[in-house]
C-alpha cells in the first residue's frame, strides 16, 4: 500500500474562549508559554534565574488569560530569630603573601513564615486555588531578611508551579530536547496504533482482497495520505483506526 508521501490534511479544531476556561485550562496555556528560562545570575557559589528572567512570560500569560495571584503570609506564623555566631576568615597580604586567620562576629536574623499563594480566575472570581507555601530569609537586618525571603519564595513558587526548567544552556536548546522527547513519545504511541490497524487490515484483505482500494481511499480521506504507514501523529492514527473499525469490525 506504499505510495508517494503527501502532506497531512489538518485536523479540525475548536477554539475555546478565554472567558470560558477554568483555572486549570488557563494554567496549562501559561505553562506552554513559559517553557524554560536561562540562568542569568551568579551568587553564593551557584547560578540561578532571577525574577526578571521568570516574570515577563508568566505575567504576560496572566494578563492574556485573565488571572490574578495573591501572595500572603499566614497570621501567627511569622518568626524573626536573632542569631549571633563567629565565622573564621582569612586575609592574605598582597605584598608578603602572609595569611592571617581571624574570627569575625556575625549578627543575622532568620525570618520564616507560612505562606499561601491564591490564584483567582478573573472571569469567574469564585474559581480560585489556594496553594500552601513558606518563606525563609536570612540577613543582618530583619526587614531585609523578610524581603529576601518573599522574593526567593515568589520566584521558586512560580518556577515549581509551572514546572519551569532553569538551564545553563540557551532555552532554545532545552525546547529542542523537549520537542524531541515529545516526538519520540508520539512515535511510540503511533506505532502501537498502526500495529492495530495492520491487524485489522490484514484480516480484511485475507477475506476480501478487493477491499484494498476502499481502504486506501478511506485512509486518504481521513489522514491525507494513502499509506497509513506514513502517519506520524497518534491523533491521526486513532482517527484512521476508528474509521476502519467502524467499517470492518462491524461486518459491513
Amino acid at each position: 500500500m506504499k505510495i508517494n508521501n503527501e502532506e497531512e490534511l489538518p485536523l479540525a479544531t475548536s477554539k475555546q474562549k478565554i472567558e470560558d476556561m477554568n483555572l486549570y485550562q488557563k494554567f496549562a496555556k501559561i505553562r506552554n508559554m513559559v517553557g524554560a528560562v536561562q540562568k542569568n545570575r551568579q551568587g553564593y557559589g551557584y547560578t540561578y534565574a532571577d525574577e526578571e528572567a521568570i516574570l515577563p512570560a508568566i505575567t504576560a500569560g496572566m494578563d492574556k488569560y485573565h488571572l490574578t495571584l495573591f501572595p500572603g503570609t499566614v497570621p501567627g506564623t511569622t518568626e524573626a530569630i536573632f542569631e549571633q555566631y563567629t565565622k573564621t576568615k582569612t586575609n592574605k597580604d598582597r605584598q608578603t603573601g602572609a595569611i592571617t586567620v581571624y574570627e569575625e562576629k556575625v549578627n543575622e536574623y532568620l525570618v520564616k513564615s507560612d505562606m499561601t499563594f491564591t490564584w483567582v480566575n478573573n472571569d469567574n472570581p469564585d474559581d480560585i486555588l489556594q496553594v500552601p507555601w513558606s518563606l525563609v530569609g536570612c540577613q543582618t537586618d530583619a526587614s531585609q531578611a523578610f524581603g529576601s525571603g518573599l522574593t526567593y519564595s515568589n520566584r521558586y513558587f512560580l518556577l515549581k508551579f509551572f514546572n519551569v526548567a532553569t538551564t545553563n544552556d540557551d532555552p532554545d536548546t532545552f525546547r529542542s530536547k523537549q520537542a524531541a522527547a515529545l516526538a519520540e513519545e508520539d512515535r511510540i504511541a503511533t506505532e502501537g496504533i498502526l500495529d492495530e490497524i495492520d491487524r485489522i487490515v490484514l484480516a480484511v484483505l485475507k477475506k476480501t482482497p478487493a477491499a484494498k482500494a476502499d481502504i486506501v481511499k478511506m485512509v486518504k480521506k481521513t489522514a491525507g495520505v494513502s499509506d497509513y504507514a506514513q502517519i506520524t501523529k497518534p491523533t491521526v492514527a486513532v482517527a484512521v483506526l476508528d474509521a476502519i473499525k467502524d467499517k470492518y469490525d462491524k461486518g459491513e
